[in-house]
């Protein structure tokens, strides 16, 4: 006879704990007089039981942080915290470089852009607009344009990037023009506009000569535009040609012509960046070979660097081309500005491999690589050369007579595979021969994990043996769920520390909420005790436009006029502005870990499937935490968009579970068709089903320590197209393979036995009684924590991360600390997680810092959701 299904449910009841006892633990903030009130607190409340509960709940949430100041650890690299800066999100026309000019060389193609050659301009009144390339200004912007007026002003007007020019009310605005006519002898006016298009400060043009002449003005802005406009008009009838049409403030960063945005630098110079990683990214590689980034056509004078298209493309209504105003020369003037490190990125004689496919031209022959390589070298030059060098004399024309400091170089991008290590190894063995002391950083793809991941690892540390160094640093990008980075904070725990160093070049928690910056501070901890294997770490992108974006979620966003912080800004701010310089010895007592736990269920994927006799057990108790064998309903299984399931009886009277459309999911669910069930606090126990495929292209899906449909494991029997058994885990939405791949087939009406071991730390798999999968489960705590020594000041600093939508109660031991009693914290905190800052309220969410005063046991309540870092003063 079959059972019906079952449940059973543990109860625990907790005693409440003396008063008197959570008196005498209590430790104040200040001094023994606050101690005392605090007890009278205390005493006051014995008898009201709900205050009681209260101190109960705060007491199960204790933790004890032991802080030993003589306990040196390893030190922490001089450059871990930094930068990278890539042309996306308008980061840099439009953005980070203060030209507010768009098309100003008139080179825009009509595939990309709106009116082509001519997109961003108007006529005013009377006038025409015509598109010339003879006796052009220079090879690489062959093109300019005949401005005719057929009555009195009458001109052309451009409308700047994105929305408009932004003016600031008695602010200086420099522009600049290349022109020529062999017949117009009036004046140019030259007029800031606001939004509709009255003038708000002008200037002229005295005479046009008959040869091409570079023309320079000041015009001061009589008003503060957020959406304004630039005009050119001719007093009289005429005709005169024109490129190279410029206007920028002359309050740039550091004042300098060509220069840069400096309400932005400021927002770099507050992170204290120890390195600068440029210029890409994806436009390093091109889309495909032609437009790859090309460092050469970056230097020289501006109106003679060769414009590009950006690989990021934008739309027809806002193209995105790189006028190279920020080139190379910029990038290196930035990092001496910043005192940051250099890290640029050549290409490696390979394309966007991402993008590569169906096209041609991707792949630089090996024979066609010297080229590659010889860029490379020359780059060195350029910052290293004297007056002597071909590329060493074109930085001192353009006024840099000492050198830039470059100490490594990036080969390639986010490249992958055996084409890529091929084309490493010759910039290996070139830079070995001609610059040894230029460490150079390898690729290993674009994802954490996953084959591509591995293989390109298995190839660098191949190498670890080899006489001639193969690779310093490994860069890795990735950009996972929040979920993800507060459960792989052991990752570089294990990793060789004998081998070559790691690069994180690119990462972040795919969002701006404050629940993902606090993940990123929790992971950033664990980056901080790993950094004698993390040497470097930048969060990515680094700016983003609040009209138009390619990428999100960006660390600052900005439009013509503002720029702010997003709360992940804040995050790497209050990290890289506190560094220690080498890691104290520190223990977070009482922190229970968090591993696989979740609900159970079934699934399929383009299959039909009957399923029968589930059962959950308690691996400590033996309890049975749940078992159906399908007599009847059960109403509390929840399925997944479309998890459609029905009891149906079979030919011999057993009824089974089902799910028998073989074209579900025809979405792209990444839970497939599933159905769960059970309580998301099951944890240590042994999931056992029978499963039979019916029909359809694959096996089954079984789902287990389901959180919700974004949040799961589940075990891939019989994935991409029945050949394959893995195990895959899903966080926040994105999905990853964790285990190892067997080789599997299912078979078609036959019964398989299905069981899923989960405990605490480890995931196991039978089929049929047969292991197939072993996975190490990483745990998820709700709290994190380091602790580092400055040397110059002597100050402690602890970093303390609260994951939690509770406020937790830290103990913090001081021993050998020699503290002065004084220090400060700073704390980011919220209780809304998916709070964001944004340009109606930039502040939303930000830091707040405090003077406390701290004794050698200190007690702290860390806000929910918070990150929190101490400063604390010693005698040294």
């Amino acid at each position: 006879m079959k059972k019906h299904f079952s449940t059973k449910k543990i109860t625990v009841f907790c005693c409440l704990m003396s008063m008197l006892l959570l008196a005498g633990c209590k430790k104040d903030h200040t001094n023994d007089q606050g101690n005392e009130q605090v007890n009278e607190q205390v005493n006051d409340q014995t008898n009201d039981q709900t205050n009681e509960l209260e101190e109960e709940e705060m007491k199960d949430t204790n933790y004890c942080l032991q802080i030993n100041g003589e306990k040196q650890g390893i030190d922490i690299s001089d450059n871990l915290y930094g930068l990278f800066f890539e042309d996306i999100n308008f980061a840099a026309d439009g953005g980070l470089y203060a030209e507010k000019v768009i098309n100003r060389s008139f080179e825009f193609d009509a595939s990309l852009a709106e009116n082509g050659q001519l997109h961003g301009y108007e006529v005013v009144n009377n006038a025409k607009l015509t598109i010339c390339t003879e006796d052009a200004l220079n090879k690489n912007n062959p093109s300019y344009v005949e401005l005719t007026a057929e009555s009195e002003d009458s001109g052309m007007r451009n409308k700047g990037f994105l929305e408009g020019m932004s003016f600031e009310k008695d602010e200086e605005y420099r522009f600049t023009v290349y022109i020529k006519s062999d017949s117009y002898k009036g004046k140019v006016k030259v007029a800031l506009e606001n939004r509709d298009g009255n003038s708000i400060g002008s200037a002229y043009i005295e005479d046009v000569d008959s040869s091409w002449e570079k023309k320079e003005i000041i015009i001061k802005a009589e008003e503060t535009v957020e959406k304004g406009s630039l005009s050119l008009l001719l007093e009289e009838k005429g005709s005169v040609y024109m490129d190279m049409v410029s206007l920028f403030p002359v309050n740039t960063y550091k004042n300098r012509e060509n220069g840069l945005r400096a309400d932005m630098v400021k927002m770099l110079e507050e992170l204290n960046p120890t390195f600068i990683r440029f210029p890409g990214g994806c436009i390093v590689e091109g889309n495909p070979l032609e437009n790859a980034y090309n460092w050469k056509d970056t230097v020289g004078d501006v109106a003679q660097r060769k414009q590009n298209e950006n690989l990021w493309i934008g739309t027809t209504k806002y193209p995105y081309y790189q006028t190279y105003g920020i080139g190379f020369y910029e990038y290196f003037l930035l990092c001496e500005d910043l005192g940051a490190q250099a890290v640029p990125i050549v290409n490696c004689g390979m394309s966007c491999q991402a993008r590569a496919a169906g096209q041609t031209n991707t792949l630089a022959a090996l024979n066609e690589l010297d080229e590659y390589i010889q860029d490379a070298l020359d780059l060195v030059e350029f910052c290293r050369g004297d007056a002597s060098t071909t590329w060493g004399s074109v930085r001192i024309g353009m006024g840099h007579t000492e050198p830039f400091e470059i100490t490594c170089i990036g080969i390639g991008n986010e490249q992958w595979g055996d084409e890529y290590f091929k084309r490493y190894e010759k910039f290996v063995q070139v830079f070995r021969e001609k610059y040894p002391d230029i460490e150079l950083i390898s690729s290993s793809g674009p994802l954490s994990s996953g084959d591509l991941f591995d293989n390109a690892w298995k190839e660098i540390n191949s190498h670890n043996d080899d006489a001639v160094s193969y690779a310093d640093l490994v860069d890795e990008h990735y950009y996972n769920e929040p979920e993800w980075f507060l459960k792989n904070t052991s990752r570089y725990d294990s990793y060789d520390r004998e081998g070559a160093g790691v690069f994180l070049g690119e990462y972040a928690a795919k969002s701006n909420t404050l629940g993902a910056a606090v993940a990123e501070a929790a992971y950033m901890t664990a980056l901080e005790r790993n950094s004698d294997i993390v040497k470097m770490a930048a969060y990515a992108p680094l700016f983003g436009n609040t009209l138009s974006s390619q990428w999100r979620p960006d660390m600052i966003w900005f439009n013509n006029s503002n720029v702010f912080g997003s709360v992940n800004y804040y995050v790497q701010k209050m990290f890289a502005n506190n560094t220690g310089d080498y890691i104290l010895e520190s223990a977070l007592e009482g922190v229970e870990g968090e591993g696989a736990t979740g609900k159970v269920g079934v699934g399929t994927w383009k299959t039909a499937a009957v399923f029968d006799d589930i059962k959950v057990v308690d691996n400590e108790t033996n309890e049975v935490l749940y078992e159906n064998d399908f007599s009847e309903k059960d109403p509390n299984f929840e399925g997944s968009s479309q998890g459609i399931y029905e009891i149906i009886e079979e030919e011999d009277g057993n009824k089974v579970f089902a799910q028998t459309n073989a074209s579900y999911p025809t979405n792209d669910a990444i839970m497939g068709s599933a159905s769960y069930i059970g309580d998301t606090s099951w944890t240590n126990y042994t999931y056992t089903v029978r499963a039979k495929k019916l029909s359809g292209d694959e096996g089954f899906l079984i789902p287990f320590a389901v959180k919700d449909q974004k949040n799961f494991y589940h075990w891939n029997i019989g994935g991409w197209n029945n050949t394959r058994s893995v195990v895959e885990e899903a966080l926040g939405g994105t999905k990853n393979t964790v285990s190892d791949i067997r080789n599997v087939n299912i078979q078609a009406n036959r019964w398989y036995e299905i069981k899923v071991v989960v405990t605490k730390d480890t995931i196991t798999c039978y089929l049929d009684e047969k292991e197939m999968h072993v996975i190490e489960v990483p745990e998820v705590f709700p709290v994190y924590q380091t602790v580092s020594k400055d040397e110059a000041t002597g100050d402690i600093i602890v970093k303390l991360v609260n994951t939690k939508a509770e406020e937790h109660k830290v103990d913090m031991k001081l021993e050998n600390c020699d503290i002065t009693g004084e220090g400060t914290v700073e704390v980011l905190s919220g209780e809304d997680t998916k709070a964001e800052n944004s340009i109606k309220n930039p502040e939303n969410i930000v830091p707040v810092t405090t003077e406390i005063k701290v004794t050698q046991e200190y007690e702290y309540i860390a806000p929910a959701n918070s990150v929190s870092i101490f400063r604390l003063k010693t005698n040294k």
